[in-house]
């Protein structure tokens, strides 16, 4: 699946080649990633681009064929999608803001996203991995549809280390109260182009659990651990976007003094 992005891929082939029928291999896959074998591909496609857009600047027509659109307007449809901003924003707010370390985000107080609140809040714990200390840098947790970090989460926080986390609880609609909580943490001294070319995720710990807001008394706790090759790519670009509000946060105090 990572070696042919820019070709057409099948759930057969991919079945035929494990030895699963495909429906057999389709719950396997999921069951191990947390994803659908389509969302796992989207992921490794929109991270692929972002990792040309950021490396060469090429043309984005380019970028689309390189992993595997036909169509510009579907890739920068999907890319906008997954990602939260177009490729051509993608590249800018690379260029203006790439070069800030993560350390310096986790003070930021603007959000990137406001999602539709209930007013109320969902507590949890983010834990360091095994064998680490909760040490500076950026974590951020987000309320997810999905077991992927892509598109816009439905609710999201950061704070300087792993410790107690409170969510906004947003609002939701009918039949959607199981959501998937995901955390990554990147250390400080990391730039913010460096967290976004990061493919393997050898500088970031990841952890996820499972909510359900049905009941009134909801809470989670995730561990925080090393990546691990089922992992799906870490799509959303929440450090860019934090980067982004830091920065007009700045803007603003500077011009009302």
């Amino acid at each position: 699946m990572t070696r042919n992005l820019a070709d057409p891929q099948y759930l057969s082939d991919h079945a035929e080649a494990g030895l699963f029928s495909p429906f057999h291999f389709h719950r396997v896959f999921r069951s191990v990633t947390s994803v659908t074998p389509a969302r796992f591909l989207a992921a490794l496609r929109m991270a692929a681009a972002q990792r040309l857009i950021i490396r060469d600047s090429p043309r984005i027509i380019d970028v689309c064929t390189a992993v595997g659109y036909l169509s510009l307007g579907t890739f920068t449809t999907q890319f906008t999608r997954l990602v939260g901003v177009s490729p051509r924003r993608y590249l800018t707010l690379v260029e203006q803001h790439g070069q800030q370390r993560i350390g310096a985000l986790a003070d930021c107080t603007a959000p990137p996203v406001a999602p539709t609140s209930t007013g109320g809040v969902l507590s949890g714990e983010v834990l360091p991995a095994p064998g680490e200390l909760a040490a500076e840098g950026l974590l951020c947790t987000g309320m997810f549809a999905h077991g992927v970090p892509q598109e816009v989460p439905v609710s999201c926080t950061w704070r300087a280390r792993p410790g107690l986390v409170e969510l906004p609880l947003p609002s939701l609609p009918r039949g959607s109260k199981v959501q998937q909580i995901l955390s990554v943490w990147f250390p400080a001294r990391l730039r913010v182009v460096d967290a976004l070319l990061d493919s393997v995720g050898t500088n970031r710990r990841v952890g996820a659990t499972v909510v359900s807001l049905g009941s009134p008394h909801s809470t989670f706790r995730v561990c925080l651990r090393r990546t691990a090759p089922s992992d799906p790519p870490l799509v959303y670009a929440l450090p860019l976007l934090i980067a982004e509000a830091s920065a007009d946060r700045l803007a603003s105090r500077t011009e009302g003094r």
